[in-house]
């Protein structure tokens, strides 16, 4: 009896596990945080040279110089998203990435996971490595943060499903940027959800695309949308066929030329992706078009110019393609050329919110419609139709063909994720038709032209060359969207002085002033627009801010007010009453306005913490938490929720949830952002509270000794901390730091301020303060940075870089500055000798190694410049091409040498040598290289020896020449001179009139090639002076 029982126990138990395990198989997710080893070739060498001097668009990040040629293990943190047929892969500490992510039946990546982390040259800041998903805000590149710890937080849902939400600040537009990975239960995509504002009271740039990567296979065919694509300057190129007849939607046929930008555009669709024939798998993008319109292809090179950068990124993953996702069209770089692409601007107050999903395909065969819950592949044969389907989601729905509207055929289906449904039916030959699965939110349309959008992508050549006020204000705006402040202003300026009435452009002058601290400028522009047009919501709202910031209460409200009865400020105007009634302690006022704010922008982030700030002042509590919760549910990386809640519960556990929200690289911005939002609505107490919490930093130490009115903090903070990473380029610091500067002297303050200043634009102020500074600092640092600024003004460094050579000669790139001073004044020896002692120092620095091989060339030391070359490995940014510049320049002097010495079987083996591409050189051979230069010179030698077989190196110059008549090269010189020989004279001079009629009559290259052909090369830049040391030849 007692056996019976137990069996039927058991059996319970086996029933009630075999249940449980069933209902998992559709509903088990699991989030998990681990650490875990990983191959790491790291980056390091921060660089302290402010980075304005390269890159003014990207201050204050700084660059990192240094990378790893061996490896070793690292451990990382990564969060590991999982249901029953997809696992998602993230690592917070590089950049927020999706490490990568597999479809659990087949175990394929259907976003590449490369199994190490290679860092290599290739971001605004340097340090990149492949793979993943990459998510880029801000502006065009692949953003500052990509490479290091940006913030995170995971949870499991209520609904089941589990996210992992990751986010920075922007620092130089202060914007903030977001992305939710979700994971759901029963669904074989994930989302990325993303959130993007912009709290600061002026317009930013606004760029936003996310990177995927997919492996690069022979078979794999791309599903994208269109019939055109454009350029990254806008102009446009046909697709999937090229001009030349290739299919280019297929991998394999891009087997020519360079690497591949294709921002494909034209058809209005939610989708993209790829898919592998041979392997019957693939990968996708869904987004709503109205939110994700862009679609990029991004491919290496076949070539081993891109062949090479599977080396560089990774070990044994193989190369890799790009699938990006962006909210604009094109990631546009602006030219001369003229299109209606351009660069857009990112209001302020505006919150930015959109869901894209990533899935897997898996025997479809293809691609021809897909949603966030499922994919379909159409395939038309002659007198039928192969419908096959992948849903993400469980289904119970019918399938439908349609043909001339009416019902052709229908299936009810019952399928789970990533089951595989195929079906063949009848359908006549030539008739459209379209396929319906309701429930997966695909409706596929076989006639493309339904699908095709009326936008031109083309300016009619007549406005092109027009010059009108508006194309110039038209220009600005582009400039500002650019961060290019300087030019808007100059533009602006003149506009105003044609046409005093041209408000709007008063208030982007008046904006731009803003954005640099010049508030008396900002006023002064906007009041002279106000006295013409009082009412004017642009102006009212420009004077409204700048009284603000200059803490004129009355007058900030008064004008805000005005411009709030614009519906374009409405929320943006309420919102920053609210806080200037907050500054005034008037809490019931605040939270009117901020309310008041949420009217017209529901999701006004700042009102939103007005309201929580306004309620712990008036003793809401409930109110306050339920606020913070509100913020959550949007934002649940804001600083400001654990601050907070730390303020009314000022415990240990919440100080550590206070700095467990700030895990980014740069934490103590992030800290300095928060205590600034502050004490711009009056709070000082706060600011004071959440710096005393953060980390010890130079600008942080000064800004709480301005708060806390702390001269003896300032000093001891300006005698111990050092300067080298402090870029200060709030406009909000430089009134604290010219606070500093009256309380305490010190170079230190100076050369601070005038980072500030500088990174604003204010060159003149930034200038007067580094000169006024004299010699007293004792820091290589301050001489080397004041040089390189003061050189921008056209005014001499030599002595700043000698100075800071005499504190630091075994700093590298004081030497590399001072040097290059001596190479530019063209004084090579004392370059040289400069380098050479910097080389022995250290070998493995390349970037010594290229300038040091520079000087040898100059000074015709080309067997000590090869000698170098042999031994040197250069790690290179993306499309650099110094190291082979050097190479070939080495071995073309010392050709050039032998010939001069009668030496000419020699100098043709030389010449042959200088066709080899090294990789050490971190350049691969693309495909059909220029040698036109190696062919005129072994044509010489051979002639001098009464070879034969000369003529026919001047037949691959013309080939050459002819065959690449439409891009521009100064070495179409020689396929001149090659007609000329060969053809005549008459020939010669066609080739010459079509290569000015195809590229700028008067431009450095065409000066040159048509002062060749007038006998006249006297005058040429020095830059040419190879080809005429070549084309001088006896």
């Amino acid at each position: 009896m007692y056996k019976k029982k137990e069996l039927v126990f058991k059996k319970i138990i086996y029933l009630f596990i075999l249940l449980s395990t069933s209902q998992n198989l559709f509903s088990q997710t699991s989030i998990r945080e681990y650490n875990q080893e990983l191959k790491t070739y790291d980056f390091n060498d921060p660089n302290p040279i402010p980075m304005f001097i390269s890159d003014p668009k990207i201050y204050p990040y700084f660059s990192f110089d240094g990378y790893d040629i061996k490896s070793s293990n690292k451990e990382y943190k990564v969060i590991e998203l999982e249901n029953n047929f997809i696992k998602v892969l993230l690592t917070p500490e590089i950049g927020g990435k999706v490490w990568g992510a597999i479809e659990k039946s087949t175990g394929e990546e259907f976003i590449y996971k490369n199994e190490v982390v290679k860092f290599r040259n290739i971001s605004m800041r340097g340090p990149w490595t492949s793979g993943g998903i990459e998510f880029n805000f801000g502006i065009i590149g692949h953003h500052p943060s990509t490479a290091t710890p940006v913030n995170y937080t995971f949870r499991k849902n209520d609904d089941g499903s589990v996210s992992c939400f990751v986010g920075n600040i922007d620092l130089p537009s202060r914007t903030q940027w977001r992305v939710e990975i979700k994971v759901e239960e029963g669904k074989a995509s994930f989302t990325t959800d993303a959130l993007w504002y912009n709290p600061s009271p002026t317009s930013q740039s606004y760029y936003n695309w996310m990177t995927a990567a997919a492996p690069a296979k022979n078979d794999l065919h791309f599903y994208t949308p269109g019939d055109m694509y454009l350029e990254h300057n806008g102009n446009i190129k046909s697709w999937p066929v090229d001009s030349s007849g290739r299919d280019l939607s297929k991998y394999s046929n891009n087997d020519f030329g360079p690497s591949k930008s294709y921002h494909i555009v034209g058809e209005y669709n939610d989708f993209f992706g790829g898919y592998y024939h041979d392997s019957n798998y693939g990968f996708g993008h869904w987004g709503r078009y109205e939110d994700i319109p862009g679609q990029k292809l991004w491919l290496w090179s076949q070539s081993r110019a891109g062949g090479i950068w599977e080396d560089l990124l990774t070990d044994n993953d193989g190369q890799y393609i790009e699938f990006q996702a962006g909210r604009l069209f094109v990631q546009y770089t602006p030219t001369e050329e003229q299109n209606p692409i351009s660069n857009v601007r990112f209001e302020p107050y505006r919150v930015d919110r959109w869901k894209e999903a990533w899935f897997p395909l898996k025997k479809t065969g293809g691609l021809s419609d897909a949603s966030e819950f499922g994919a379909l592949n159409v395939i038309r044969n002659d007198d039928s139709l192969t419908i096959k389907l992948n849903p993400f989601i469980k289904i119970n729905s019918l399938v439908e063909v349609l043909v001339n509207g009416k019902l052709h055929y229908e299936e009810n289906l019952e399928l789970d994720p990533m089951d595989v449904y195929s079906s063949t039916i009848f359908l006549e030959k030539g008739k459209n038709f379209q396929v319906k699965v309701d429930e997966l939110g695909i409706h596929y349309e076989s006639d493309k032209s339904k699908k095709y959008i009326d936008r031109s992508f083309l300016t009619d050549e007549k406005s092109k060359y027009e010059i009108t006020e508006q194309k110039l204000f038209q220009q600005a705006k582009e400039d500002i969207a650019f961060r290019e402040y300087k030019k808007a202003a100059e533009k602006l300026i003149k506009i105003i002085e044609k046409d005093k009435f041209n408000l709007d452009a008063r208030y982007y002058l008046g904006e731009i002033y803003f954005k640099t601290g010049k508030f008396n400028l900002a006023l002064e522009t906007v009041k002279e627009g106000l006295k013409l047009d009082t009412y004017h919501p642009s102006l009212n709202y420009i004077a409204g801010i700048t009284y603000k910031e200059i803490n004129d209460n009355l007058n900030g409200k008064e004008a805000l007010g005005w411009a709030a009865r614009s519906i374009e400020y409405r929320s943006n105007a309420y919102s920053q009453i609210a806080d200037i009634f907050l500054r005034e302690k008037n809490y019931l006022e605040a939270l009117e306005y901020a309310e008041r704010s949420l009217e017209y922008n529901i999701n006004n982030i700042p009102s939103i913490e007005i309201i929580a700030i306004a309620n712990r002042y008036l003793n809401n509590k409930g109110e306050h938490e339920l606020t913070l919760k509100r913020i959550e549910s949007l934002d649940p990386l804001h600083h400001i929720i654990a601050f907070e809640r730390f303020i009314l519960s000022p415990n240990n556990q919440n100080k550590i949830n206070v700095i467990n929200s700030h895990r980014s690289e740069l934490s103590y911005q992030t800290y300095l952002e928060l205590a600034i939002n502050y004490y711009n609505r009056g709070l000082t107490k706060e600011a004071i509270t959440i710096l005393e919490i953060g980390p010890d930093e130079l600008i942080n130490d000064i800004w709480k000794a301005y708060l806390n009115e702390d001269i003896e903090k300032l000093r001891n903070s300006i005698s111990n901390k050092k300067i080298d990473f402090s870029f200060p380029f709030r406009r909000e610091s430089i009134k604290v730091l010219e606070w500093a500067k009256k309380t305490s002297s010190s170079w230190k303050l100076d050369y601070l301020l005038s980072l500030n200043l500088w990174g604003k634009g204010r060159y003149t102020e930034a200038k007067n303060l580094l000169t006024d500074t004299k010699n007293t600092s004792e820091n290589s640092l301050f001489y080397l940075n004041r040089g390189l600024m003061l050189r921008k003004l056209d005014i001499d460094p030599k002595n700043d870089f000698e100075k800071a050579y005499e504190l630091d000669n075994k700093n590298w790139r004081v030497s590399k500055t001072l040097s290059d001073y001596h190479f530019n004044s063209m004084e090579y020896n004392l370059s040289n000798n400069i380098l050479r002692k910097a080389y022995n120092n250290d070998k493995s620095n390349y970037i010594i190694g290229m300038g040091y091989v520079e000087t040898l060339v100059k000074l015709e030391k080309f067997s000590s410049a090869i000698s170098v070359l042999d031994n040197i490995n250069i790690l290179p940014y993306e499309h650099a091409g110094e190291g082979r510049k050097l190479y070939t320049s080495a071995y073309f002097g010392l050709a050039i040498k032998k010939i001069i010495s009668g030496d000419y079987l020699e100098a043709i083996e030389t010449i042959n040598k200088s066709k080899l591409w090294p990789e050490n050189l971190g350049v691969g051979k693309p495909y059909n290289p220029d040698e036109r230069i190696q062919d005129y010179l072994i044509f010489y030698c051979k002639e001098k020896l009464n070879n034969l077989s000369s003529k026919k190196h001047l037949q691959y110059i013309i080939d050459y020449s002819e065959d690449n008549i439409n891009e521009m090269s100064i070495n179409h010189v020689l396929g001149f001179q090659a007609i000329k020989i060969i053809r005549g004279k008459e020939e010669s001079e066609s080739f010459i009139n079509k290569l000015n009629s195809k590229h700028k009559y008067e431009s450095d290259e065409m000066n040159f090639i048509n002062n060749f052909k007038r006998n006249s090369l006297l005058n040429s830049r020095k830059e040419f002076d190879l080809l005429r040391k070549i084309l001088l030849l006896k």
